[in-house]
């Protein structure tokens, strides 16, 4: 039996797939690893333990199949922007700085004085933020620049991953159009940027296409594994990316995934030359395409922190009759009123990102009374949620793209209120795939195109995934929605000087 095998290196976990060459998953794993905080704003990882989670998940993987199946694949998908410098024998020189690590918020800063934030973003498609890498190695240069000397690559995840298994060094232009230092439209690197940082282009790895080889399992990492050596290594791309590819995001169709955080998408294949200043334009995994994306910092982490703080006897049910405890708290949250009793959450615990870009937003909580509930409470913080997901949908809107219909993905998508409520919020459909997990489907189907088992992704996507479910909006509901949104923008225009006051205490 043939089948791929699927490596993402998440930023809490790492979870390794087989699929058959039909899409069916055939097994899969995960393990968690942590996130270590020398300072409040600091966000690492030591690289050693993505690796000893790959280890791990694909022995358990491989033992749990009846079966040994005919590996003729592995396809990788990992977190973007994250960066760990290595020597020349692919050891760390320092844990990795993660994506949402905020320490080169100056160095961001200074990249946006030195090259004007709108140039910056023209070239780059990214907007100077501490997110991305090439605010990371100025920092690195400002900090420590014997790192910047010592360096022989800085790897982002899978890059990593990949030399483990192969010894071979390669990016893609999925991942390289993350780092703030490639010109996304020509796909070549800014060699300016590499210059003023002080970075030799040949530090970071060479690019490859997604669905490119990059380089056979060794024996040495086979032997560790309990696979077979001389496995074809496909390069693959970042999780965003490969989810897009996963859940058949073209044309008209936009992406909605929340899981920690919340993406909005959309893919084309014609680079889109008049673009929001507040919108980021990547490298698709597909040739010739590109991925137009927005993004919320806190999402899925709000409904957690909702959670874990109001739903103890809720999360005692549910342990105890088996089921989600998000379905539980979900069967309360129902029974508050579209709208939540005329309360509104602005969903900005960790700042405000692709609609607002200010740092210095916080949550928001406007209409509580003595008559106010808990599940008005956590009504309200899913339909905050929705409101900033249609505020993306309106900036898309306004640079001429139409959306007809939304795909949601990730762990949001387990969700039929919340499914429900974004359909209403923003009155347009709300679709279900099958696998709502896409980012590893999208490295499965990049690694069969890259051996030959697919001869085109772009049609594979569409085959694999259908939609299972569907939400449609409720007009009623899209009206009072409307107007409670109308609020929702005007709250955030009147709070925005008090947020920036409240920083400066």
């Amino acid at each position: 039996m043939k089948a791929i095998l699927t490596l993402d290196i998440g930023t809490t976990a790492c979870k390794s797939m087989v699929f058959d060459t039909n899409g069916k998953i055939l097994a899969e794993e995960s393990q968690e690893y942590p996130i270590y905080q020398e300072k409040p704003t600091w966000a690492q990882q030591n690289p050693d333990e993505w690796w000893g989670a790959v280890i791990s998940t694909v022995k358990k993987c491989i033992a749990s199949l009846k079966e040994e199946p005919e590996i003729v694949a592995i396809g990788l998908s990992s977190q973007r922007e994250t960066v760990v410098p290595v020597d020349k024998n692919g050891e760390k020189l320092d844990d990795a700085i993660l994506w949402m690590d905020r320490r080169a918020k100056e160095q961001a800063e200074e990249l946006a004085e030195y090259y004007g934030k709108e140039n910056l973003h023209r070239i780059t498609g990214m907007i100077p933020d501490s997110t991305f890498t090439a605010t990371k190695l100025l920092w690195y240069k400002r900090n420590r620049p014997e790192i910047i000397k010592r360096a022989y690559k800085f790897l982002q995840p899978k890059e990593y991953i990949a030399y483990k298994l192969t010894g071979e060094y390669a990016t893609d232009y999925s991942l390289a159009s993350r780092t703030m230092m490639l010109d996304v439209k020509s796909r070549s690197w800014f060699k300016d940027i590499f210059d003023y940082i002080g970075v030799d282009i040949e530090q970071l790895p060479p690019i490859k296409h997604s669905d490119e080889i990059a380089g056979y399992v060794k024996d040495e990492a086979a032997a560790l594994l309990g696979i077979k050596s001389g496995i074809p290594v496909v390069v693959g791309g970042g999780d965003r990316q490969c989810e897009a590819l996963g859940a058949g995001i073209f044309g008209n169709r936009a992406m909605e995934s929340t899981g920690t955080t919340t993406n909005v998408s959309m893919g084309t294949d014609k680079f889109v030359e008049e673009i929001d200043e507040r919108v980021i334009i990547s490298c698709h995994v597909l040739r010739d395409h590109w991925l137009i994306e927005q993004g919320m910092t806190t999402s899925g982490t709000i409904n957690r922190w909702y959670r874990d703080n109001f739903c103890a006897i809720e999360r005692l049910v549910a342990s105890d009759i088996g089921e989600r405890d998000y379905a539980i708290i979900d069967k309360e949250l129902a029974m508050s009123p579209p709208g939540a009793n005329k309360l509104l959450l602005l969903p900005f615990f960790m700042g405000a990102k692709s609609t607002r870009w200010n740092s210095n937003a916080r949550g928001v909580l406007l209409g509580l009374t003595l008559n106010t509930q808990k599940r008005d409470i956590g009504r309200a913080i899913l339909e905050g949620v929705a409101y900033e997901i249609r505020a993306c949908l309106d900036i898309l809107k306004s640079m001429g793209l139409s959306i007809d219909e939304i795909v949601v993905m990730g762990g949001g998508a387990k969700g039929a209120l919340w499914n429900q409520i974004k359909a209403d919020v923003c009155g347009r459909p709300i679709r279900v795939p099958m696998v709502t997990d896409a980012a590893s489907l999208g490295a499965m189907i990049l690694a069969g195109t890259g051996v030959g088992v697919f001869d085109d992704a772009k049609a594979c996507s569409k085959r694999l995934n259908n939609i299972v479910k569907e939400y449609l909006p409720d007009e009623d509901n899209y009206k009072l929605y409307s107007k409670l949104y109308s609020i929702y923008n005007e709250l955030y225009e009147v709070l925005e000087p008090i947020y920036n006051k409240l920083a400066n205490i």
